[in-house]
């Protein structure tokens, strides 16, 4: 449907004067035409919808909007956008009872009008001033007149109340107002009846503000002095509480899972450990057996070294003394003087002599080789001992210092026995350590993933469960398969819908169901026989409020 462009009055000399209307809503086309009948220098438009709304305002700019929301609709998403367009100078809405609140906090809103809404209103806040040339005072009973004679005034009154109802279909309506429309037009009688109504609105409107007193300062005084009541509530997967019990429930799996994993690591570090204090057995062994062959072979070496010392001092001391060498030489050149010997025989034994003392050298000599190498065979055969007792000694190293080159690959033997034991003997000290540390860890996480498991907020992810939340002041009445009811009005007409079930562990914070205060309390499981109760406010325990 096309937006509808409406003059109203003749055009001024200045075409800028005019001032340009949009309405827009549902019943937009009545509400324009019967501002068309005023007496206003206006260019009206109308728009039922958004979309036809928007297409006029890209022709310039506006001096008012008028906007139908009466029905509490759609438009009510629309008003926000369109208060910030810098195209509309003011803005007027015709609201519901529930958008009127929300829209009359929008910055861009100039006037929210709301029931009843008077005409008078309206004109007055697009800047058309009405005017009538008839006389104000007219009969009661000239409600016979003509369409065409109503005033203006009450034209757009009749725009308001009544294009809206003649634009929807009539299968949009409330089944309810049907039925009323049709018991205006069918019984007699029952028009009055609403006028009178109407008249006495005051009346009942007061009426039921009184009620609503009293009944506001009656639930004050039960919700102050009852013990008995408790907020329903079903469990079920997406409730935030479901979500935190199971986001709880999947760290502490998470953790579990650490746990187990980090007491295998140390098992596994702790067979290690095992298997190295065996491979430093085996080494043990092997290196013992190693320095003991080494030991007995510097052993032999030793006694034949001694028996070579001991040989060699044997033909030291068959030359006798050098004293005894010096006489000798001494009586051959005396022999000689004498002419007992001759010089070749003096020479021959003086060389002899020569020889011999060479000999006693050279003898001597081996005598301090063979005493050394002796002494040197002592301290090996002392290191080896040494390296053997440092396989089954861990911490005193100092005999693994100052051997012979020779004696390195054997060193290293004793040294690498020592780093597996070491190493072996740590690991496995340190699994006993932890271990009792991780097991209860670990039969703590258990036992929390056990109990949280029974919890209703867990189980409701297979299937919805029924809690109550009882506050603390309350917590004592709720006794295990003590009866449970509903009532249609808070208080009264009360009926069982099922019994007390176990309670609950942990403190619950939530609001009060009528102060909207913070309250503490617990869960306690309910045994709902009526599935609806769980959407009741408040549920009580034990026996109705009022008896019945």
């Amino acid at each position: 449907m096309m937006p509808t462009l409406l003059h109203t009055g003749e055009a001024p000399v200045q075409e800028n004067l005019r001032s340009r209307i949009i309405v827009m809503g549902p019943a937009a086309h009545g509400i324009a035409s019967a501002l068309v009948r005023m007496q206003s220098n206006s260019e009206i438009h109308s728009a039922n919808t958004a979309a036809e709304a928007i297409e006029i305002l890209r022709t310039g700019d506006f001096d008012h909007l008028l906007i139908d929301n009466r029905a509490d609709g759609a438009l009510s998403l629309t008003i926000p956008a369109l208060s910030r367009l810098d195209s509309i100078e003011n803005i007027t809405v015709l609201a519901g009872p529930q958008s009127s609140p929300s829209i009359s906090a929008l910055p861009g809103v100039a006037a929210v009008i709301t029931e009843p809404y008077n005409p008078l209103e309206i004109a007055n806040s697009l800047g058309i001033e009405v005017r009538d040339s008839r006389s104000q005072e007219q009969s009661d009973n000239n409600q016979g007149r003509r369409e065409e004679d109503k005033s203006p005034a009450e034209e757009i009154h009749g725009g308001v109340e009544e294009t809206s109802v003649d634009n929807h279909e009539e299968n949009e309506r409330p089944l309810a107002l049907r039925m009323v429309s049709a018991l205006v037009h069918f019984i007699p009688g029952l028009t009055p009846l609403l006028s009178m109504l109407y008249k006495n609105l005051a009346l009942t409107v007061l009426s039921a503000l009184f009620i609503a007193f009293v009944s506001y300062g009656i639930m004050i005084a039960y919700f102050l002095t009852s013990g008995d009541w408790s907020s329903p509530l079903q469990l079920q997967r997406g409730h935030e509480l479901v979500i935190k019990a199971e986001r709880d429930l999947g760290e502490l799996q998470v953790k579990r899972n650490l746990v187990t994993q980090q007491l295998a690591d140390a098992q596994n570090k702790a067979d290690r450990g095992r298997s190295a204090l065996e491979r430093a057995v085996t080494l043990t062994q092997i290196t013992s057996v190693t320095i003991d062959q080494e030991i007995k072979n510097h052993i032999e070496r030793q006694s034949l070294v001694k028996g070579e010392i001991s040989a060699l001092q044997g033909v030291l001391n068959s030359y006798g003394t050098a004293k005894s060498r010096r006489a000798e030489r001494a009586r051959l050149q005396n022999d000689f003087k004498r002419r007992v010997i001759t010089r070749t025989l003096l020479q021959r034994s003086l060389l002899n002599l020569s020889e011999i003392e060479e000999n006693i050298v050279n003898m001597r000599e081996k005598v301090s080789t063979k005493k050394t190498e002796a002494k040197l065979g002592e301290q090996s055969i002392a290191y080896l001992k040494q390296l053997k007792s440092q396989l089954t000694n861990d911490k005193d190293k100092i005999g693994l210092y100052g051997g012979k080159a020779e004696f390195i690959p054997i060193a290293n033997q004793v040294i690498e026995v020592q780093q597996v034991r070491s190493a072996g003997k740590a690991d496995v000290d340190e699994f006993k350590i932890t271990e009792k540390t991780l097991n209860n860890s670990l039969s703590v996480l258990e036992n929390s993933i056990t109990e949280l498991e029974k919890t209703p907020m867990i189980r409701a992810l297979e299937k919805p469960v029924n809690v109550l939340f009882v506050p603390y002041d309350n917590l004592d009445t709720y006794e295990q398969g003590e009866r449970l009811y509903t009532c249609a009005i808070a208080i009264i007409w009360c009926s069982n819908v099922g019994t007390v079930g176990d309670r609950i562990g942990g403190e619950i914070v939530t609001t009060h169901p009528f102060f909207g205060k913070p309250i503490r309390g617990q869960f306690v499981e309910a045994n709902l026989t009526e599935k609806s109760a769980a959407q009741k406010e408040i549920i009580h325990v034990g026996r109705p409020p009022l008896f019945f």
